[in-house]
């Protein structure tokens, strides 16, 4: 497939050829039945750029390379795709769980896919070597990224700011935000507007600036120090979460093992002060 081997040369691609590559992973679809002047003038590049990048990956130039792409789109459509019109209705439940089950599954591989163990040492440094870290979601993304919260707290010994609500409500604690902090930003379509005002403050002070999202559609893509791309794809919805959910446990197993001696004693005090407290309340659960 040629997405695998643009995505497999991706990392050592001269800035140019990246560009193009990435508006190539993100819009294949389009891509396959488009002409060079329309994929140039998308992109903003000339057409012998886009000829001399299908040169670099092996192909004879770009006719193959749309043919090696309208290829890729009937694999998808044949494995994947095809569920979004295979009439969900019409079958029986055993059959609309499976159908469910397949495209989570699949979200989840192809958001992995993109998580890279260079991407990961990024996030994981970013958490472990900053003095505050700010969390940033707007509409549903606020609440995973409440989980993402509670769990950095729970394991680590640092300041952790949530940022969600309108401008006004978040201003206060992200007027704090300094070039020894970082910020995660989680966004899927519609792209939170709030967003951009976060990603330019988090630019102007030099801090680490990681955005979650789906493609380089997101209008404030381009700001971010790392980026960690997950699947949204869903059947019914206007997203998936799995692949967020699933990224943003991660980040808080693999931050927890590079500082785990710390992590282990957070951990302990986490465990004696639910005790004292279901103690006091006289519970004699304690909770998971």
């Amino acid at each position: 497939m040629v997405r695998a081997l643009i995505k497999e040369n991706l990392s050592t691609m001269p800035p140019l050829y990246r560009r193009i590559a990435q508006y190539i992973l993100d819009n294949g679809k389009n891509i396959g039945f488009s002409s060079i002047y329309e994929v140039s003038d998308a992109i903003g590049v000339s057409n012998a750029s886009l000829v001399r990048f299908a040169r670099s990956l092996g192909l004879k130039g770009y006719s193959e390379l749309r043919r090696r792409l309208q290829q890729d789109i009937a694999q998808k459509i044949s494995s994947y795709e095809k569920i979004s019109g295979s009439g969900l209705g019409c079958l029986s439940r055993n059959s609309q769980r499976q159908k469910f089950f397949e495209n989570e599954q699949e979200n989840l591989c192809r958001t992995f896919e993109n998580l890279d163990t260079e991407t990961l040492d990024r996030v994981v440094a970013a958490i472990t070597d900053a003095e505050k870290i700010f969390l940033a979601g707007f509409g549903l993304t606020r609440h995973f990224m409440g989980s993402f919260e509670y769990s950095l707290r729970a394991t680590l010994d640092k300041s952790v700011v949530p940022i969600c609500g309108c401008v006004s409500d978040y201003t206060p604690s992200l007027k704090s935000f300094t070039s020894r902090d970082c910020l995660f930003l989680a966004t899927f379509p519609p792209y939170s507007g709030e967003g951009m005002h976060i990603a330019t403050v988090v630019r102007e002070r030099g801090g680490v600036f990681i955005l979650i999202t789906d493609s380089s559609a997101c209008p404030f893509y381009s700001f971010a120090d790392t980026v960690v791309r997950c699947e949204r794809n869903s059947l019914l919805l206007n997203n998936s979460y799995v692949g967020l959910v699933a990224v943003l446990q991660t980040f808080v197993n693999q931050a927890s093992l590079a500082l785990k001696e710390t992590s282990a004693v957070e951990r302990e005090k986490n465990r004696t002060m639910e005790r004292t407290g279901y103690a006091a309340i006289g519970s004699q659960g304690i909770a998971d």
